[in-house]
């Protein structure tokens, strides 16, 4: 691979990368604003006050009262029914006879008084009974509502659970992609990274000679230019290989004639240069 080719395979690569960073961020981004909105949604549906509806209900029956219009009526009628007895029966039996019609007539109004007080008590026991009712009609009631609300109660807590597990799930899952695309990115590179590395590894392999040298000879290279000197005073050179198979592209390094001979090796009738001997790197550029 080129020069060229590399850099524009590396610019691609850091583009990408650029890319999904941005997604990344902006995904972390409404993360960060789901999160909070599920909050506030949380807190507020956490804050509902659930309350029973049958508590304090009024006992409708505690508070009747005893209808006396009737005893009281009986009474007036029997007092009149008595009134005109005695106003009709005091002419026909004489003074004597009245006493004894009075004693009578006033055991006569004592039963018509017991009656009357019967009626009262019967009317007050069937008040206390529907009052008794109705308490136990509310009591019941208000059980049945307290199992409402703690039913309710239960169900807001299975609620919040439900939404706080939703609610990461959801924001997880955006940054999950994110990475997922993150990591594709890195594995591009790494996968770019590995073909460069292939190809120096053959570049290395076909330009490389005995104990690690390079591939120096002058007939080998074209393209010679002369670009600096070394702190030693070598001539640092640009150059490319005329066959391909040393490597492709422009790369920097000596000319085997112009080094000291002790660097100097053979490969396949070539000189090489042993760059671990001289003050120069080798070097693609």
């Amino acid at each position: 691979m080129g020069r060229r080719a590399r850099l524009e395979s590396n610019e691609l690569a850091a583009n990408q990368q650029l890319q999904t960073d941005k997604q990344l961020a902006v995904y972390q981004e409404e993360q960060k604003i789901q999160r909070k909105l599920l909050a506030e949604q949380k807190q507020e549906y956490r804050s509902f006050e659930f309350k029973n509806p049958y508590e304090n209900l009024d006992n409708f029956y505690e508070d009747l009262t005893v209808n006396q219009d009737q005893a009281n009526f009986q009474k007036q009628m029997f007092g009149q029914s008595q009134a005109n007895t005695m106003q009709g029966l005091r002419g026909a039996a004489g003074s004597s006879g009245i006493a004894g019609l009075a004693q009578a007539m006033a055991n006569s109004g004592q039963i018509a008084s017991q009656q009357a007080s019967i009626s009262i008590g019967q009317q007050e026991q069937q008040n206390q009974m529907m009052s008794v009712k109705g308490e136990a009609a509310n009591d019941m009631a208000f059980r049945g509502g307290e199992a409402m609300v703690q039913s309710a109660e239960m169900s807001r807590q299975s609620t919040l659970l439900g939404m706080e597990y939703g609610g990461m799930a959801g924001a997880n899952a955006g940054v999950q992609s994110a990475y997922g695309n993150q990591m594709a990115g890195f594995g591009m590179q790494a996968g770019m990274l590995n073909a460069q590395g292939a190809n120096s590894a053959g570049l290395w392999s076909a330009g490389i000679g005995a104990a690690g040298s390079v591939a120096s000879d002058r007939n080998l290279k074209k393209d010679i230019n002369k670009v600096g000197e070394s702190p030693s005073g070598l001539n640092i050179y640009s150059f490319r290989y005329k066959d391909t198979k040393y490597g492709e592209g422009l790369f920097q390094g000596v000319m085997s004639d112009e080094v000291p001979q002790s660097a100097v090796g053979s490969k396949n009738g070539y000189d090489t240069v042993d760059y671990s001997m001289i003050d120069v790197e080798f070097k693609q550029i």
